[in-house]
């Protein structure tokens, strides 16, 4: 007999919370049994799958690419091709943020080091009201 675990055992073993277990449960990414009392009930073999998909979200995956992708790992027949398609497009997001990001910080940077003595006269608070 494979060993069971409740929730509150399942959160001590994977370190996520009642509610993002609960919330991942009720968007599909696992399954739990249910004990005559109620409880949900996990196995080895959800604490693998949430650890696998804590480390996704850890990433920056979406919820829906991270289903995709534990789709994909549930075939390990497979080739990698859509886990490959997968990986290309979320690091071509992490791309266009960087890039993003990069534009915020050069227009902050353009702000800094106001000299003036009197927020009327002041640079940042003129640049934000411009931006």
């Amino acid at each position: 007999m494979t060993e069971k675990f409740n929730i509150k055992a399942l959160t001590q073993r994977t370190g996520l919370s009642l509610e993002t277990i609960r919330y991942y449960e009720k968007v599909g990414l696992i399954r739990s049994e249910r004990a005559v009392n109620g409880y949900r009930l996990f196995d080895q073999a959800a604490v693998e799958r949430l650890q696998f998909i804590k480390n996704c979200r850890s990433l920056g995956f979406s919820v829906a690419e991270t289903q995709a992708l534990v789709q994909l790992k549930q075939q390990p027949q497979n080739d990698c091709e859509n886990a490959n398609l997968l990986l290309a497009e979320h690091l071509s997001k992490i791309d266009d943020k960087i890039a993003q990001l990069q534009q915020i910080r050069a227009a902050l940077s353009d702000l800094q080091d106001c000299e003036a003595h009197r927020i009327s006269q002041c640079k940042v608070m003129k640049g934000l009201a411009e931006l």
